[in-house]
């Protein structure tokens, strides 16, 4: 799977939120979509990986976005793969518009066991390389900070909207879990700019999630537990709107 892969994507009320700029949870989807088209076209796409009772699934994934683009502008989005770490699967991601650029993101993806419903040892399909020559547009996902902050919790189930194809929550659903821990007044007043997840353990029908928030200024850092078990954790910085904007 050499090279990279590019298309593009008008945004359209669906893709949107209030304010009319580009919702986080529709910048992973598309991050989603476009890595599963260069998959496709390389043997290891869906059917492809069904065929081997595998699945991709990411693990780690970090998201800046200089600028976020609004309803009726294209979005051009540019992705590509590098080798493979002690079996993850480094993947980047490039946004423009009108010849600038947005943001970037780098994620890790993984090969699901559908079956036994763990990660497993690379099945590569007959792809001897999985590289490019553009470089990383964003260091791998790091560490998640530590806050010093008074901690909210609420309780999450599961529920039909956040099931996709592999039947566990979908990895963009946790940015609107995220968003959704926050009012409308702050949405108002603050907007997204970066997040960083880390994706532990998948959540699926029939569970419900203990949500723990933390908040230090622009900071907010939200952890994601089942009986116990961490499921994910992810932090977002946020910037103040400007008065004209609210």
């Amino acid at each position: 799977m050499n090279g990279f892969w590019e298309e593009e994507h008008l945004l359209r009320t669906e893709n949107v939120d209030f304010s009319e700029e580009w919702r986080f949870s529709d910048v992973f989807l598309t991050m989603q979509e476009a890595g599963a088209a260069q998959c496709e076209r390389n043997g290891l796409g869906v059917a492809a990986m069904r065929a081997q009772n595998l699945a991709w699934v990411v693990a780690r994934a970090h998201v800046r976005m200089q600028t976020l683009p609004k309803i009726g502008q294209t979005v051009r989005v540019v992705t590509w793969p590098k080798p493979p770490k002690h079996s993850f699967f480094p993947r980047y991601y490039q946004f423009e518009a009108g010849g600038q650029v947005l943001g970037v993101a780098s994620t890790l993806y993984v090969q699901l066991d559908l079956a036994e419903r763990k990660m497993v040892k690379p099945w590569l399909g007959g792809n001897d390389t999985l590289d490019c020559d553009l470089k990383p547009s964003l260091p791998l996902p790091g560490n998640l900070p530590v806050l010093q902050a008074p901690v909210q919790t609420v309780a999450r189930a599961v529920r039909y909207s956040d099931i996709d194809l592999n039947r566990h929550v979908n990895n963009a659903r946790y940015a609107d879990w995220f968003c959704d821990c926050f009012s409308m007044e702050y949405h108002r007043n603050w907007r997204l700019k970066e997040v960083l997840i880390h994706y532990d353990r998948e959540l699926v029908p029939g569970e419900t999630a203990a949500l723990s928030l933390q908040q230090d200024g622009p900071l907010s850092l939200l952890r994601g537990s089942y009986a116990g078990e961490p499921c994910f954790a992810m932090s977002g910085t946020w910037e103040a709107r400007q008065p004209a904007e609210a």
